[in-house]
């Protein structure tokens, strides 16, 4: 494997596992909250934490599973603006296009990562 490849899937890894670690803090401040406070429940960010967990070592080794993982939340978004289009939903001209930014990263980044699909792994 090229030594950029290589260094980019790494750095695409280190990064969704330091996102990993920030979900996680999230979680754990929102689980003092519940306890304490009775605050609200966002529970859904154990789950966030254990995605960017999974994907994040999987890119650091590597392995063509991550690669797909990793389109998952622009698959998702599409859907979301899909479904808002379609019931009339608008946003003004500069807020969109950060919008389809967004968007365009969420699936370029993986999208550039399948350049090396033969030399990922299993």
């Amino acid at each position: 494997m090229s030594e950029n490849a290589n260094s980019m899937v790494r750095a695409a890894g280190r990064f969704i596992l330091f996102m990993a670690a920030v979900f996680l803090l999230l979680f754990l401040a929102n689980l003092r909250s519940r306890i304490y406070y009775h605050g609200p429940n966002y529970g859904f960010l154990l789950w966030i934490f254990l995605y960017c967990a999974a994907v994040g070592f999987g890119l650091m080794k590597l392995k063509k599973w991550a690669v797909l993982l990793l389109f998952l939340p622009g698959i998702l978004s599409i859907a979301v603006f899909i479904y808002g289009w379609a019931h009339g939903a608008r946003a003004l001209m500069p807020w969109a296009l950060l919008n389809y930014a967004f968007v365009a990263a969420l699936l370029g980044i993986p999208a550039l990562m399948l350049r090396m699909w033969r030399e990922l792994q299993w």
